[in-house]
């Protein structure tokens, strides 16, 4: 048995998500492989969404929340005869000589777009393979809607009949939640991670994480985290692979705050955390919930994220602030020990790391393997 994900190069998470499930696949004996999705258009198309995905979320937020909100409200997005499906449909060709060669028995989508080129597929192909596509926000993204999967992993039941007015045939939901890599479920230790890290023992410690792509405003955060913390107290901004935030924050040449460029550490930083503030990317803060962590979210970007933050405050899961807000809402939760281990209790009841495994299982069984 072999399964194909596909993915999307549009920010870290969605690779992440790929990577927890080709571990839970793998374990199971299946073969799996993971590609990027955009790459059966073109390249070059590849390369161009990617660009401007990033440049957008870095420096045009704004724009970026307008033209979601926009096409949220856009009931003809979730049409297959529009033209965004019928632009990203024209890889469906090349996806299908690559399944049909591969000997693949089933094919996970993360990302709607390649979601979009198997419903396509679907529609043409007689014999196609088991089709599952897994939502890594908590909402009903726009484009969602014009697919027709043969599994849609959600991430939590009570978004179900959002999912249905969308379009998603109801027999096809299975609220498995959103797939986490195994080292957010590990059991982490706070001094040890410090250890590993090389961040003192004692004092309190903020983490700022501001995604794989990095935005936000962290360096007014930063000067004003390094001016208000308290003697012995420390933060870390995680700039993911924004090299010009990290390089803005290590010219200010702060004494509390250091800047953190790409690394593979967010769990050990999780576990260094006494509060971690985060944009709301439906999977970091899907990892954050796992791990078990005090969490404040601001919602930098918008569109889809601002769904998630909703929804993680309606559970307890997190506290929030606005992005201008974030240096004063962290220090202010830092000394409120109840707030905070109310919030990981939350976490713990709500979130035990399975995503992968539950859809594995599904899609293996309707394989009949």
């Amino acid at each position: 048995m072999r399964v194909l994900i596909l993915t999307c190069n549009t920010g870290g998470g969605h690779n992440a998500v790929a990577a927890a499930l080709k571990e839970s696949f793998e374990s199971r004996g299946a073969g799996c492989d993971v590609m990027d999705g955009l790459g059966f258009i073109s390249k070059k198309a590849s390369k161009f969404v990617s660009k401007w995905h990033t440049r957008f979320y870095r420096r045009y937020p704004e724009l970026y929340k307008a033209g979601y909100m926009s096409a949220e409200k856009d009931q003809g997005m979730d049409r297959r005869d529009g033209p965004v499906y019928r632009y990203i449909a024209r890889g469906a060709r090349r996806l299908g000589r690559t399944i049909y060669s591969g000997g693949y028995g089933a094919v996970v989508c993360v990302h709607v777009i390649p979601a979009m080129m198997m419903t396509a597929l679907k529609q043409s192909w007689r014999d196609c393979p088991v089709f599952c596509f897994v939502a890594t926000d908590y909402t009903c993204s726009p484009t969602v809607g014009a697919c027709t999967p043969d599994i849609c992993v959600i991430p939590h039941e009570e978004l179900t009949e959002e999912f249905v007015a969308c379009g998603i045939e109801r027999e096809s939901i299975l609220p498995a939640g959103i797939p986490v890599r195994r080292v957010f479920r590990e059991q982490g230790d706070r001094a040890a991670a410090r250890k590993a890290l090389g961040l003192p023992a004692e004092g309190r410690h903020i983490v700022l994480m501001s995604g794989s792509i990095g935005c936000g405003p962290m360096g007014d955060v930063a000067e004003e985290l390094d001016i208000r913390l308290e003697k012995g107290d420390f933060a870390s901004v995680l700039c993911g692979s924004n090299k010009q935030m990290r390089y803005a924050l290590e010219l200010r040449h702060l004494c509390r705050v250091e800047a953190v460029g790409f690394t593979t550490q967010v769990a050990l930083y999780m576990d260094s955390a006494d509060v971690l503030v985060s944009k709301p990317g439906g999977i970091s803060i899907t990892e954050a919930g796992t791990r078990g962590v005090p969490l404040l979210l601001a919602d930098m970007v918008g569109g889809c994220e601002t769904r998630n933050q909703e929804f993680f405050n309606a559970h307890g899961w997190a506290e929030s602030c606005p992005p201008a807000d974030m240096a004063a809402a962290a220090l202010k939760l830092l000394p409120d020990e109840k707030r905070r281990q109310d919030v990981v209790s939350a976490q713990h009841r709500d979130f035990d790391g399975l995503a992968a495994e539950r859809i594995a299982e599904a899609v293996l069984a309707r394989c009949g393997k």
